[in-house]
């Protein structure tokens, strides 16, 4: 039929933005670079993107209490542990609200229509940032203890 429409990908345009959102593999970038807090972070702006704003301050909100969480078990774990055994929970904890808030379907949509991403670039610039955040923060809290409460470490 020569007036058929074209097949195109079919995508939920209701509330999305048609800002560019993150692939995946940015997403697991950001995670890997700079933990949950930049993984949830870009999960967050990706919600942004498609008009789901309650999702993204869940989002933003999940990502700093996942900091918190490894922040705190990595205190109370043992020194031998490997530091991959805190990643790959992140890793999995991504994975799983891609998987719960259907943002991976969105992105693939967006990605099989031909939509502008945003560059992985980005998304490592943002782990760099969350990385750099939680060193000052580290430094912040060491300075505290010593020169505000005395503590010496040995």
């Amino acid at each position: 039929n020569p007036y058929e429409a074209p097949a195109s990908a079919i995508l939920d345009v209701q509330g999305d933005t048609g800002l560019p959102v993150f692939r995946t593999s940015g997403i697991y970038i950001a995670t890997f670079m700079g933990s949950i807090l930049a993984g949830g972070w870009v999960l967050a702006m990706n919600h942004d993107a498609l008009g789901q704003h309650d999702l993204a301050r869940k989002a933003r909100w999940s990502g700093l209490a996942g900091i918190i969480t490894v922040v705190v078990l990595s205190l109370l774990l043992p020194e031998k542990i490997p530091g991959v055994v805190y990643l790959i929970p992140q890793m999995a904890v991504v994975s799983y609200w891609l998987k719960q808030t259907l943002q991976g379907d969105a992105i693939a949509a967006r990605v099989a229509a031909g939509l502008p991403m945003r560059s992985n670039w980005v998304a490592a610039g943002i782990g760099l940032l969350a990385v750099l955040a939680l060193m000052a923060v580290a430094v912040l809290v060491v300075a505290i203890a010593i020169y505000g409460f005395g503590v010496e470490f040995a």
